[in-house]
């Protein structure tokens, strides 16, 4: 019995080697002793080609696996054995090896070659394992289209799991510039309420941008822009929606908008009265209509609209006038319960005026004579039958006179600074405006020792004929 304790198996590498009848056979290097070697081929037992079964390789999410070994099977090419080597890795990074097949694959053409055209089933199938043409093959392989097309497939499927697909792209791309354009249209109706509400005129003289003032609206928008970047990128592109198409548009929405929430709380109380009057406006004669209703606890007073009466101002085209704007606005069916007009004989005539015309309608409707035209009725005939009141007018309007002269006007405000009083114009009487007759008599008294000065400082410093006239407004 030999002193040498015998040493186990040790099985060194495995081959796998394709026979004809599609099995493998395994050969193993059997160590004996440590001084004699041989190699020993045993067929153990028979494995059935898998080809497909490729469960050790990467998938979508792990990438290529590229297991290295100590050493690689060997595969009888030719005369000399031959295994795959994981230097080749190092040039090659979407290479992956399988230890199940012995057998190299392209990590991006097994899963990106799907409907590429003539993909190559060696590198994405059943796998290379020429190992004495590897170099070769590897080199031929990456220059192929079918190649090109799988790494540009990968690539752009890595960049979606960044960023999203092109087509996620494309859509948060739109979003955002949808998102920029709705911040700047609300930009631009902002503008137009400001001027609206401030009763600010929105076109200049000359709009180009060689002009230095291209009107309120657009040089408002010079203004933001300096202070919004957002909106400075879209308004000094080409197309800026701001010509005065574009504004009349936002003019005509902003009124619709307003004039749609004014009638919606009108038809939810379900009861209206209506104001209406004419008006001359330059060539045209217009037709304002104002409604009074009740909102909550609120008595709400608005205006809606002009219509163009010009060509009849009949009682019975403007009662026509009237009914087609409560139709067109949804307000038919709304009961109107109380109308105001002026006095004259077609608003207010009892035999064929707008106001009885209009109880053919709305047979409970009511007339009120305007409160402010009455009351101005009643001040003109007042102080036109008292001497002392048509007296008083009339030197106020005198006053009126007097001082509408640009130098004597000039010399009154000088003296209300002197005194310290507030600088109130006088403005001229009118029969037909009651407020006038207000606001001069307010006017007078609050500057009524500037006024005295003044015509004092004429009667003695100048010599022209006025002076009779401060004569007289000073005695009286």
């Amino acid at each position: 019995m030999s002193d040498k304790i015998p040493r186990p198996n040790v099985f060194s590498v495995f081959n796998y080697k394709k026979k004809k009848d599609g099995c493998n056979s395994i050969e193993t290097t059997v160590t004996l002793d440590q001084s004699e070697v041989k190699e020993v081929k045993v067929h153990k037992f028979q494995i059935k080609s898998n080809i497909g079964n490729i469960s050790d390789l990467g998938d979508i999410e792990s990438g290529p696996k590229q297991p290295i070994l100590m050493a690689y099977p060997k595969t009888l090419i030719g005369t000399q054995k031959r295994g795959f080597s994981s230097s080749c890795y190092n040039d090659n990074a979407w290479l992956e090896y399988s230890c199940h097949l012995d057998a190299a694959f392209y990590y991006c053409c097994r899963l990106f070659a799907s409907g590429s055209g003539n993909q190559e089933d060696t590198w994405t199938v059943t796998g290379f394992c020429n190992w004495k043409k590897l170099t070769d093959k590897i080199k031929s392989h990456s220059s192929t289209t079918i190649h090109l097309t799988c790494m540009s497939r990968m690539n752009s499927y890595k960049s979606s799991k960044v960023s999203g697909s092109v087509m996620c792209q494309i859509s948060t791309a739109q979003n955002d510039q949808k998102q920029k354009n709705e911040e700047y249209i609300k930009t631009l109706i902002d503008i137009t309420l400001f001027l609206a509400k401030q009763g600010i005129a929105f076109r200049g003289h000359l709009e180009d941008k060689e002009s230095n003032n291209q009107g309120n609206f657009k040089e408002a928008c010079k203004l933001v822009a300096k202070c919004n970047s957002n909106f400075d990128s879209l308004y000094s592109k080409k197309i800026s929606h701001t010509s005065w198409i574009v504004q009349n548009e936002l003019i005509d929405i902003c009124a619709e908008h307003i004039k749609t929430t004014i009638i919606n709380e009108v038809k939810s109380t379900g009861i209206v009265a209506i104001m209406v009057d004419e008006a001359r406006s330059y060539k045209e004669e217009q037709l304002s209509i104002c409604i009074r209703y009740v909102n909550g606890l609120d008595v709400c007073e608005r205006f809606l609209t002009f219509i163009d009466v010009s060509s009849s101002q009949k009682a019975i085209d403007i009662v026509a006038a009237i009914l087609m704007f409560l139709e067109q606005s949804n307000m038919k069916d709304v009961k109107v319960i109380a109308q105001s007009y002026d006095g004259a004989s077609v608003m207010s005539g009892q035999h064929g005026g707008v106001q009885t015309l209009m109880k053919e309608h709305y047979p409970y409707v009511i007339y009120i004579h305007c409160v402010a035209h009455r009351l101005n009725l009643i001040v003109v005939d007042t102080y036109t039958n008292i001497i002392n009141a048509r007296n008083m007018f009339n030197v106020l309007e005198s006053i009126y006179t007097h001082f509408s002269h640009p130098k004597k006007n000039k010399m009154l405000h000088e003296f209300q600074i002197n005194l310290g009083l507030s600088q109130r114009s006088i403005s001229k009487i009118c029969d037909t405006r009651w407020i006038c007759r207000y606001k001069t008599c307010n006017a007078i008294k609050t500057n009524f020792k500037a006024i005295v000065k003044a015509l004092q400082f004429e009667i003695n410093e100048t010599s022209d004929k006025d002076v009779t006239q401060a004569i007289g407004m000073n005695i009286f």
